[in-house]
């Protein structure tokens, strides 16, 4: 197993290139797709029309979606950058964007058991650590499943499911004794290599091993779901998981780099005889294969429509894959020859995003399907571009078939180097066509965020949305999105530091994780009752004792555990800190404990931090995860799983196995 690269926050600082430069290279979120058909009785989903006037298009005569691959195979002529590798439930739960989409994760629980699967994702915080052995496992090459005691803070292993040679897993979803396990044979980072990179997408292979769980003594393989192509993101609504992966076929004598007129020729030549089968991605079920894919009902773009680009090249076909959690099997299976960086699932639709860099002013194209059935709905494109790592999709939403979407403009004006827009957009009642409803903002209006503030933490919710800019202090401003076709900012408020992550508490208070000015972690409890005038109701710094601080959660949805109760809240924060003492490096790793109290009476509602729980090993990274079930609390950090009391943290302690 190898890790070719570490997922390493970045920040946009300094002069503008390096700000451009860093975040296209943090970008690729990976994508999703659509086309071809499904299994057992589903079909595949019909032509757009005879006379289509969407972006995207589908089925048509035989062959086309094979042409469709060759214009774009043989436009390719120049070398690429190199990729940077880079109430009250009594149990929390992965943390995840939308409430009712589950997303995986190397930690699971359903009440009975609890897994954890080792991860390649590891962050840059790590210091000197204990001389022991407890202090340094051997890295896992298993998923564990425990059982665990919430009564006496417990945890005991109960069996191992071994991985195979060169795998990893990049994920899990656990629910009614189902266990699936993704593993891919490669990784590139949490958001993929740079998408037109064609080369570092081939030879890959991607599992979905789902394991019956009714004896956890003894799991029980019900699937294995082979798909040849990379991992790039997962969701799962319901009974149905959604599988997204990219593939880049392996042609004989095709030079995916050309920089040759003849280099050029000899790509034509070996593009000439190939078949369907050599571009599509291969997939089997238990060893038989599955023709779920048809090229040419893969959706490609309509040269002919008014939003087509000029510019056509790539190998990369990604694959979409709706499978039952139940059994394994493959329920829908979509293609897609365009390129995508973005995704967002809601639950009735998937937004797919690319941003198009060809000219000087950045484009980001949004592309609408149905979720059950992949089916196309439409394209748009807005001025900007998506960024925020892995908080990009928390810039777009979907709510009652608006979608809604903040990008950011790099304007190369020193005075003021970025422009924030929001864009509301609703599917045309007359063709597959996705209509700009409003901007934000629009002619002669306030711009969002003053001259040079950067766009951090982004929160759509029903009607609302929020939005931190930054230079100096961090202005959270609230929009007023009842009406899609005019939306409006409603109010801001300024307080030091900014925050990265937004969580609503409720329709009436909002938590922020960020840092400060000064370069330390905190966390910040909002009263958004009144969106013309939100005001702070406290923060707090995580190691105020020491220079600087630094917490995964800041970028890493799955760092952060909450639990909401009827009018109290949990939540934990882990953090690493560090200062120099006597030119000799200090650290401590720790995860916070708070409760937001009060929350049902926004004016009484208070932030209040509970304790902390220490770590044997100084580390903390964007792999440890916490889990709060009834009064207990576990800790999976460094390959080790702690166990502790809420009300007692410093019990926390690990476990043997």
């Amino acid at each position: 197993m190898t890790r070719l690269v570490d997922s390493v926050p970045i920040r946009r600082e300094g002069n503008t290139d390096v700000k451009r430069q860093a975040v296209i290279l943090t970008l690729a979120l990976a994508l999703l797709a659509s086309c071809g058909g499904g299994s057992g009785s589903e079909t595949a989903p019909p032509p757009i029309a005879s006379a289509p006037t969407g972006l995207w298009i589908a089925g048509g005569s035989t062959g086309a979606g094979l042409s469709a691959f060759k214009a774009r195979a043989t436009s390719m002529s120049a070398p690429f950058a190199a990729p940077v590798r880079a109430d009250a439930a009594s149990a929390s739960s992965t943390y995840t964007l939308e409430a009712s989409i589950d997303e995986h994760d190397i930690l699971k629980f359903d009440e009975d058991v609890l897994a954890v699967a080792p991860s390649r994702t590891a962050c840059c915080f790590v210091f000197a650590q204990a001389n022991t052995e407890a202090a340094n496992p051997t890295p896992s090459r298993s998923v564990k499943l425990y059982r665990t005691e919430s009564s006496a803070a417990r945890a005991t292993l109960l069996s191992q499911i071994e991985l195979q040679e060169r795998e990893s897993v990049e994920g899990l979803y656990l629910a009614d004794k189902r266990l699936q396990a993704l593993t891919s044979t490669s990784w590139y980072g949490t958001f993929g290599a740079n998408l037109r990179i064609a080369p570092y997408w081939q030879s890959q292979q991607t599992r979905m091993v789902t394991y019956d769980l009714a004896v956890p003594t003894a799991p029980r393989t019900v699937s294995d779901l082979s798909i040849e192509g990379a991992l790039v993101a997962s969701r799962r609504d319901g009974d149905q998981i959604l599988l997204v992966t990219r593939h880049t076929p392996v042609i004989a004598g095709f030079n995916p780099q050309p920089t040759t007129t003849a280099a050029v020729a000899g790509n034509q030549n070996a593009l000439a005889n190939i078949k369907d089968a050599d571009v599509l991605p291969r997939i089997s079920q238990n060893g038989n294969a599955l023709d779920v894919l048809k090229l040419d009902n893969c959706y490609r773009q309509d040269p002919s429509h008014r939003l087509a680009t000029t510019k056509l090249d790539g190998t990369i076909v990604t694959t979409l894959l709706s499978v039952s959690a139940v059994n394994g099997s493959v329920i829908k299976a979509s293609c897609i020859l365009e390129p995508i960086t973005g995704v967002y699932v809601s639950s009735s639709s998937i937004v797919l995003t690319s941003v198009d860099s060809s000219s000087t002013k950045e484009s980001t194209y949004v592309h609408l399907l149905r979720l059950r059935d992949h089916l196309y709905q439409g394209s748009a494109r807005v001025d900007g571009a998506l960024y925020s790592g892995g908080h990009a999709d928390f810039r777009l939403s979907e709510s009652t078939g608006v979608i809604r979407l903040v990008t950011t403009e790099f304007t190369q004006d020193p005075v003021d180097q970025f422009d924030h827009r929001l864009f509301t957009l609703k599917p045309s009642a007359a063709a597959p066509e996705l209509d700009i409803l409003a901007t934000i903002p629009s002619a002669g209006e306030t711009e969002i965020g003053k001259p040079n503030e950067d766009l951090y933490g982004v929160r759509f919710m029903t009607d609302r949305a929020y939005l931190v800019t930054f230079e100096r202090t961090d202005p959270l401003y609230v929009l007023d999105l009842k009406d899609p076709a005019r939306p409006k900012v409603a109010g801001s408020l300024e307080v030091p530091g900014l925050s990265d992550l937004l969580h609503p508490v409720s329709d009436a208070l909002l938590l922020g994780v960020g840092r400060t000015g000064g370069g330390r972690a905190k966390v910040e409890l909002y009263n958004v009752q009144s969106m013309s005038a939100p005001r702070s109701l406290g923060s707090f710094e995580l190691g105020a004792d020491y220079a600087s601080s630094f917490s995964p959660a800041q970028f890493n949805r799955y760092a952060f555990t909450y639990l909401a109760g009827t009018s109290n809240d949990r939540f934990t924060l882990p953090y690493s800190a560090w200062r120099l003492v006597n030119d000799e490096m200090q650290s401590k790793s720790a995860i916070a404990l708070f409760e937001i109290s009060s929350k049902s009476t926004p004016d009484a509602a208070r932030l209040q931090p509970v304790g902390e729980a220490s770590l044997i090993r100084d580390s903390v990274d964007s792999s440890t995860r916490v889990l709060i079930h009834n009064d207990a609390l576990y800790a999976w950090s460094g390959d080790l799983l702690y166990a502790g009391f809420w009300s007692n943290p410093e019990t926390l302690a690990p476990q043997r196995n």
